[in-house]
């Protein structure tokens, strides 16, 4: 997307305010998922991965259930403890405390053969798609924040 582009997307949502701005989520994700789907997410941009990341755990709750966002992720070694640590610093506490109940061993191999996780799991993931079924406007006033605090950092994407 060029400069011009971002540009006038991020003016777009900017004055459709918070409510509305699920109607720019998908665009802002697909910014940032064409710029970096090849890179190692260790190396993406804080703005781009955590919304790509909260945006995929909102995304998995409503569509299959959030346990599946935990279990894909959990073969990225690190992935959620970055997004921990990134909501932590920004004083996102109640987010990371939600966040953190549904990170477990999926990637362990005594549960590769037959996906028997222990049920616990699935009764705190349970709890987790019940809080961002609750919290969903909030989720979006977060991510909207995220890219109104960040538009520097989103328009040096752009091509020229």
């Amino acid at each position: 997307m060029t400069y011009d582009g971002i540009y006038k997307l991020i003016a777009s949502a900017e004055s459709s305010g918070p409510e509305m701005f699920w109607e720019y989520d998908g665009q802002f994700f697909m910014l940032f998922y064409d710029r970096f789907m090849y890179t190692p997410f260790m190396d993406i941009p804080d703005i781009a991965f955590m919304y790509m990341e909260i945006n995929n755990w909102q995304g998995m709750s409503v569509r299959c259930g959030v346990w599946q966002y935990y279990e894909s992720g959990s073969f990225q070694t690190g992935k959620f403890e970055r997004v921990l640590s990134y909501l932590r610093t920004n004083h996102e506490e109640e987010m990371a405390s939600v966040y953190a109940c549904g990170i477990h061993d999926y990637a362990n191999e005594k549960y590769q053969e037959n996906y028997d996780y222990p049920e616990e799991w699935f009764d705190e993931t349970d709890k987790i798609d019940k809080w961002i079924s609750v919290h969903e406007q909030s989720i979006y006033q977060w991510m909207y924040d995220l890219i109104m605090n960040h538009k520097s950092d989103l328009l040096n994407l752009g091509e020229t």
